[in-house]
């Protein structure tokens, strides 16, 4: 399911700032500061002034997260990922003359910087955000295809669906980045019931709607990496993570598989159904020995790889996801092998 809006294609969500209204003190109401407020001010400017020296020093250190002038506690803070970064602290403030009444420590979780599956990303992995001549899918999952650094996607996810017109990519958009990341070599075109009667009369039909692009020399990509986002099921399109493809079959019914797409993201379900036989809507075109998944999909979703996750963040690439219900609730994939047999060998493991 490709995403099909272009320079009209891309919309982008307003936000509003909204101002909090102050109001002066009336003139008759001022009052002259104690004694406290002056030490306190005093004070303050103590810090500051240990503050601009301690703040690139300590933060200079690895396993440092943060340097804060807290003035509610009138101290210095200062985080650390663990407690074995606390005496290097010491040792930096001590020189720099910080008292020690003047900072506390904390161990803290490190801080991330939050990244999504429609932000650049390189090296490129699986699951994110490719942009093809108007429209917008899903990086499907690298691979070697006889030495060269592909990636694999929808077929429809090119500018021709059937056949090889040299299909440029993007990434996440041309607009932010107009490198082209890669190009299309491999889109077998269709065959009809004169080819093989397989394919039923007044039909087009293919064993799976998959691409392969062969990548540009200098765009650096990771084979065996699928972006993995905060949760299945949950919509977050946040990476935080990982998965590692050790493995590549084909699954059967009662398989828990799933996909990271563009648009909704880490989804999962039951495999129902397999080597079904699908009528592409409003098209002659019809794809064999598809595969029905019970999960999530939405436009743009196009291309994501489908995996079943083995052990941990070890998953196993079964097929390339295409196409879903109208409801969203069920999505359709060409398997593993039905990819190959039109493609020829991938090697997707790391």
């Amino acid at each position: 399911m490709s995403y099909r809006n272009s320079s009209r294609y891309f919309v982008l969500a307003a936000s509003t700032l909204v101002l909090a209204a102050c109001t002066d003190a009336p003139n008759d109401r001022l009052t002259a500061p104690t004694d406290g407020a002056l030490s306190r001010g005093v004070g303050q400017d103590r810090l500051k002034a240990h503050f601009a020296k301690a703040s690139p020093a300590v933060l200079a250190l690895a396993g440092t997260v943060f340097a804060d002038n807290d003035e509610a506690k009138g101290r210095l803070v200062f985080g650390v990922e663990n407690e074995h970064v606390i005496p290097a602290v010491r040792t930096v403030l001590a020189q720099l003359g910080t008292p020690s009444s003047d900072y506390e420590i904390r161990v803290t979780a490190p801080i991330y910087q939050v990244a999504t599956l429609r932000d650049v990303w390189r090296p490129t992995q699986a699951g994110i955000q490719i942009h093809f001549p108007g429209f917008l899918c899903s990086m499907g999952f690298n691979a070697d295809a006889g030495g060269e650094r592909s990636f694999i996607t929808a077929s429809h996810c090119t500018t021709t669906q059937g056949g090889v017109e040299s299909t440029p990519y993007w990434q996440p958009l041309s607009t932010v980045d107009p490198t082209v990341i890669a190009t299309e070599v491999a889109d077998p075109e269709y065959f009809t019931f004169k080819t093989d009667p397989v394919c039923p009369h007044g039909k087009q039909c293919r064993y799976s709607d998959a691409s392969r692009a062969a990548y540009s020399a200098g765009v650096p990509s990771t084979r065996g990496a699928i972006a993995k986002t905060t949760g299945a099921n949950n919509g977050s399109l946040e990476v935080v993570g990982s998965f590692s493809v050790t493995a590549q079959n084909d699954v059967g019914v009662g398989a828990i598989v799933n996909k990271v797409g563009r648009t909704s993201g880490w989804t999962q379900g039951p495999v129902t159904n397999t080597c079904v036989n699908t009528n592409v809507f409003r098209s002659k075109i019809q794809l064999l020995c598809q595969t029905f998944v019970s999960a999530g999909v939405a436009g743009g979703d196009s291309g994501s790889g489908v995996f079943a996750i083995t052990k941990k963040d070890d998953v196993t690439l079964v097929g390339i996801l295409w196409g879903g219900s109208g409801d969203g609730r069920t999505f359709v994939y060409s398997p593993l092998s039905g990819v190959t047999r039109e493609l020829g060998p991938l090697t997707a493991t790391q």
